[in-house]
């Protein structure tokens, strides 16, 4: 991993708190642009947002009964990190030593959101129990993604490099080797982390339940030894986005995870539609419930995750 220089600026008198120069959507963007890269050469697969404002890519009516086979779902919560440096005496770096982890020279992290007066959960047990509910099924999974970075400029860096370290022969005509990264007709295998920047992130999947959102997740700048402020030293929770991704996606050959158009909407209601409002489910919107349009009622739940809760519905599809 290429060393950055973070440049501090003191916010107050104990905290030399530094906060990323970009947004959750900035992250969601790039993120967003790098899995497009991934599509098979005649479009037999594809990564692609699910939601009804993606209607451009899909579809004047978003009915692709004869082009789309079937979708494998999952979900991430984008965040954009802050950083304390090991001086600080901030609760974050406290809690921390406490544990024995480390915080030299910087820790970064995020903060949990809170919870509207209108939502009847907060974001993070939304997530959680989206999660819940896929593994059980064996149908994708959801996870936090937050780049190891603060700086904008960091994303362009840090593609640029990608670039010249798989390039060892200057007048290759490419920088990147197409074969290792498309969603291969042979081995069914996605290499993730040969895509640039998407190894720059920390995936971290909600571990519990929460009471309040006064809560944040930290980790490293290489995105190791993550801890959750409670405090409680998280090890073995925490994984690079392209693990993440790579786990979610499987081979690509089989039938295993992905939900057949035909049985969409069934699917969606046996996953997400609860009678209240218990740990194994949550409520799906009853117009959802009742559209016969299978499809459609999965980009509109993709719709309300993102309107209500910042969570963002992906599908690896195939066409």
């Amino acid at each position: 991993m290429i060393k950055r220089e973070i440049y501090l600026a003191k916010t107050n008198k104990n905290s030399f708190r530094l906060d990323a120069d970009f947004t959750e959507d900035t992250v969601g963007f790039a993120i967003e642009s790098f899995l497009s890269v991934l599509s098979f050469p005649r479009l037999r697969f594809s990564i692609k947002p699910f939601s009804r404002r993606q209607e451009r890519w899909l579809g004047a009516d978003a009915r692709l009964d004869g082009y789309l086979k079937s979708f494998k779902p999952f979900y991430m919560q984008f965040k954009r990190p802050s950083a304390y440096p090991d001086i600080s005496t901030a609760k974050v770096i406290a809690d921390r030593e406490k544990l024995r982890l480390p915080v030299s020279p910087h820790t970064l992290y995020f903060e949990l959101r809170k919870k509207r007066e209108q939502h009847y959960d907060y974001q993070h047990n939304v997530l959680y129990r989206l999660r819940k509910r896929l593994l059980s099924a064996g149908v994708g999974d959801a996870a936090y993604v937050c780049p190891l970075f603060l700086e904008r400029s960091a994303y362009r860096f840090h593609v640029h490099m990608s670039g010249l370290m798989l390039w060892p022969i200057f007048w290759r005509s490419s920088p990147w080797e197409l074969e290792e990264i498309l969603i291969s007709s042979t081995s069914g295998e996605i290499k993730f982390d040969q895509v640039p920047v998407l190894r720059e992130h920390i995936s971290i999947p909600p571990h519990s339940i929460v009471s309040d959102a006064k809560h944040s997740y930290s980790f490293t700048e290489g995105g190791s030894d993550l801890c959750f402020h409670s405090p409680l030293a998280l090890p073995d929770v925490g994984t690079s986005l392209t693990s993440f991704l790579a786990k979610v996606a499987g081979t690509v050959q089989d039938d295993h995870g992905f939900i057949s158009i035909n049985d969409a909407g069934r699917r969606l209601r046996e996953l997400f539609a609860a009678e209240d409002n218990a740990e194994n489910g949550f409520l799906l919107p009853e117009s959802m419930r009742a559209n016969d349009n299978g499809l459609e009622a999965w980009l509109y739940w993709g719709d309300y995750l993102r309107q209500e809760f910042g969570i963002e519905q992906f599908a690896l599809v195939r066409w």
